[in-house]
């Protein structure tokens, strides 16, 4: 894996959760207008109520159009309508044109008086606004035609004033072309006699130029070089090989003078005196003549001819044939003829070395060395004159080469005045662009203002769109639930049950607890209808999570009632107070300083052995308490081990509910770890007092972490409707009196019928038998109103 690729799983899983966190709002944003709907549809009809008024008493427009087919004309090639060079300016150019304030000007001043009628009662400085705003015009793409249209009020009056615009626009075309190309004309002449005279001087100065500094017309395509700059370098050359032979004598002196001072045999360095001091000094030296020279130059070239010619004969003859014995007779002789004269001149040359003064030798070479410093001095003040008349030379002929190309470029410029001159001459009745009208301007008795379907779909797009906008912004500044449908409707759950506002009750514990203190009271109905929505969801729901979304929610008074009313049913129910950082339970039962929950969870015995004794009974039959404890710094950490889930898997087999009192869920994590090892959770909501998107955060993060959220308890309801839309509004039709008890087992029997109708076959479509106290799977208890069941194993 790449350095790169750990980045690009991080940004991957970033961009897919953002898109995670994208959807519930898109679908939350979809709910709140779904539920709003009735608000969109009014807007709606608002809108098409104004369109209906609008599109009934708006004013009809009738539109005329003509086309225009607009051809450039070109003087090289003829002209067809699929000549695309260019095309796109100059349709750009003629649509600018049509709607140009002189071509409307001049169409206005030609256009009968009873078509203007778009211009009655206008001052006449705004004719050509009024037209222009009316006016359009267009080009078809990938076509040279300019649609030109006009609408007015009266269809007679929108194909006159088409057909005026275009009448002018022609006119307008027609005298700007005549009036230009003579301008044009004239301004090119003008400058053509300007540039003649110029080019007149030029050429005299180029002339004058040349014979200055004797131009011989070579150019450099002839690949010749200048006689003045060969001169020179013919110099350099020959001063070149002066030095090097001023050189060879200077070292050949040096060198004898040498052997002379250290008395030794000069024989060695006559062998270079021969190229130093010249050939016939050492032959007459050695008593040789240039007629000796000339004999052993020819026998040498016999000596070659015959060994050719040996050559060239053994290759048809043996080597004993008469005419190959000659010719190696031949060859033999000549060779030894050399060889002799070879030696002999060896032992002149070395009797020269012994009879030859050296101080002779020593004068002819300082001689000839004086002579060589002569020549090359004289050499190099040649070189130094031809290079600085080479160097005047070439920069003349740099100037001579710019004057030529100026003149060349302006002779250039003059033939193509001239062209342009004589092609304006000849084409001068042919204008560069044809306009023809393809396609007349005719009446149109059909308005295409207003239209009905552009009525209908922008009030249908428009009505939408403020409608989602209304909903939108009221969603925003108003961010609290309006009603107990609008809550369920955006949440995705039920209602479980609404609780008023609950007075508070004198004493402490239990005491101030409806359910126990006046379970005959309305509020505690509340709490029963609780206990009976948990009882008739279908689904397991034997542990129980408790939270809400903010701290004051009633949470904990939702818990506490709801464990009193099940104990009623005949439900061993068990509450367990897991608020370990703000534990309310714990201090209304009295129970602060106590070990609870903290203690079994911080214990290293399991809790099947740490719980039993830490279990508080109260004076409800059938409900026991399991306090917090001891406060510990690490909450999160004692609730998310495995100690807490063996704490609900022991209580589940010893009791039928469990009830778990939790921190806000918004405030910290322990809400989320105790509702991965709960069958499901309840949300407690005060309308309110709790923020529309707080609750649904709240709601989110339970589905977030696993967790059913089995409903929603409202609670702290006014008697009356407050500004929000809540109120208690539920009456019961019957009190509580001194029967009440038969009145709790009516009730009790219409629930375990409730029971009995959820229990059903669903795949015979069948009831089974309603059950009854005497044949009921398990034994009910008298007063409940839902069965006891049976202890799981842990």
């Amino acid at each position: 894996m790449t350095s790169q690729e750990p980045n690009q799983l991080i940004e991957v899983e970033h961009q897919s959760a953002s898109a995670g966190e994208l959807i519930p709002v898109i679908m939350r944003l979809l709910r709140t207008f779904r539920y709003r709907k009735k608000v969109i549809l009014a807007t709606i009809y608002c809108f098409g109520l104004a369109g209906v008024v609008f599109y009934l008493l708006a004013p009809r427009y009738y539109q005329s159009s003509a086309k225009l087919l607009i051809v450039e004309q070109k003087l090289d090639q003829i002209s067809t309508v699929g000549d695309y060079d260019n095309t796109a300016n100059t349709m750009a150019t003629h649509r600018e044109l049509v709607t140009s304030p002189r071509v409307i000007k001049q169409a206005i001043e030609i256009l009968d008086p009873k078509h203007r009628v778009d211009l009655v009662n206008q001052p006449p400085r705004r004719w050509v606004e009024i037209i222009t705003s009316r006016l359009t015009a267009r080009v078809t793409r990938k076509t040279n035609l300019i649609e030109v249209a006009y609408s007015s009020r009266h269809p007679e009056a929108a194909s006159a004033i088409v057909d005026a615009i275009i009448q002018s626009y022609l006119q307008f075309v027609d005298e700007n072309h005549k009036g230009t190309a003579s301008d044009i004309i004239t301004i090119l002449t003008e400058e053509r006699n300007q540039l003649q005279e110029t080019l007149n001087g030029r050429q005299s100065e180029l002339q004058e130029f040349r014979r200055r500094v004797g131009h011989l017309g070579i150019t450099p395509d002839d690949g010749i070089v200048e006689p003045m700059i060969q001169r020179a370098i013919h110099l350099n050359e020959a001063l070149l090989i002066a030095q090097e032979k001023r050189l060879e004598l200077q070292a050949t002196l040096v060198s004898v003078e040498t052997s002379l001072a250290n008395g030794e045999d000069i024989s060695q360095q006559l062998m270079s005196i021969e190229a130093t001091l010249g050939r016939q000094i050492l032959l007459s030296s050695m008593g040789l003549s240039s007629q000796d020279m000339q004999v052993l130059s020819e026998q040498q070239k016999k000596l070659l001819a015959v060994e050719e010619e040996l050559q060239s004969l053994s290759s048809e003859y043996g080597p004993n044939h008469p005419r190959i014995t000659e010719l190696q007779q031949q060859s033999k002789t000549l060779q030894q003829y050399l060889s002799n004269y070879h030696s002999g001149a060896g032992q002149r040359f070395d009797a020269i070395g012994k009879s030859v003064p050296g101080k002779v030798i020593v004068d002819m070479l300082r001689q000839s060395f004086r002579q060589a410093q002569q020549k090359e001095k004289q050499l190099r003040d040649s070189f130094e004159l031809a290079r600085s008349e080479a160097a005047a030379h070439s920069d003349a002929l740099v100037k001579l080469r710019m004057l030529e190309r100026d003149v060349t470029r302006k002779e250039a410029f003059y033939d193509s005045l001239s062209n342009k001159i004589a092609n304006f001459d000849i084409s001068q009745v042919q204008a560069p662009i044809k306009a023809t009208v393809v396609s007349e301007p005719l009446p149109n008795d059909k308005p295409i203002s207003p239209q009905l379907r552009l009525v209908v779909f922008v009030s249908l797009i428009g009505g939408t769109f403020v409608g989602c906008l209304i909903v939108y912004v009221r969603d925003i500044l108003d961010d609290r639930f309006t009603s107990p449908e609008e809550l369920s409707s955006q949440l995705g759950v039920s209602i479980l049950a609404m609780v008023r506002k609950l007075d508070q009750l004198p004493g402490e514990g239990l005491a101030t607890i409806h359910t126990h203190a006046i379970p005959s009271s309305v509020e505690a109905e509340a709490f029963r209808t609780l206990r009976t929505s948990i009882s008739l969801s279908g689904e397991v729901c034997d542990r129980i999570l408790i939270s809400s979304s903010e701290p004051g929610d009633g949470k904990t008074t939702i818990s506490a009632n709801l464990s009193v009313a099940l104990a009623q049913a005949g439900n061993r129910t068990l509450l367990i107070d897991a608020d370990l950082r703000k534990p309310g339970f714990t201090a209304l039962a009295n129970l602060k300083g106590i070990p609870g929950v903290a203690d079994i969870l911080a214990s290293d015995h399991p809790p099947e052995v740490t719980a039993p004794p830490l279990i508080q009974k109260t004076e409800v039959q059938g409900l026991d308490v399991l306090p917090v404890g001891l406060r510990r710094p690490n909450p999160s950490e004692l609730l998310s081990g495995k100690a807490f889930a063996e704490l609900l898997a022991w209580a589940d087999s010893k009791y039928d509910r469990i009830i778990v009192d939790c921190p806000p869920v918004l405030a910290v994590s322990d809400a989320h770890i105790v509702g991965q090892v709960v069958d499901a959770a309840i949300l407690v909501v005060r309308p309110e007092k709790n923020h529309r998107r707080s609750v649904m955060r709240a709601a989110e993060s339970f589905q977030a972490a696993g967790c059913r959220l089995l409903g929603v308890v409202l609670n702290g309801l006014s008697n009356e409707a407050s500004e929000y839309g809540y109120g208690y509004g539920y009456g019961y039709g019957y009190g509580y009196g001194d029967d009440y008890g038969h009145e709790e087992e009516s009730d009790a029997q219409i629930a375990v019928d409730f029971q009995a109708a959820l229990d059903f076959d669903q795949n015979k479509l069948v009831p089974r038998q309603t059950a009854t106290n005497a044949d009921a799977p398990y034994p009910l208890s008298k007063a409940s109103p839902e069965p006891i069941r049976p202890r799981r194993a842990a």
